[in-house]
């Protein structure tokens, strides 16, 4: 299968917000893919809000919304 570039966006206070692009054939390898590289558990999520250790657009948050579509 032919890779494809894919736009990652999450939900944020009722906007969607781009945080990055991942490769991947699907859009459930996109995903998943988006998860592996923007993911972070709730201990890490709690560390980077208590000691603001990465910019909040960088991840992906436990139970946030977030989805993937074809880059153009």
């Amino acid at each position: 299968m032919t890779m494809k570039q894919w736009n990652v966006r999450v939900m944020r206070r009722g906007q969607s917000v781009h945080i990055g692009r991942v490769a991947e054939s699907t859009e459930t390898l996109a995903r998943c893919a988006a998860l592996s590289r923007y993911g972070v558990s709730e201990d890490k999520a709690e560390e980077i809000e208590r000691n603001r250790i990465a910019p909040r657009s960088a991840v992906i948050y436990p139970n946030e919304e977030f989805d993937v579509s074809p880059a153009t």
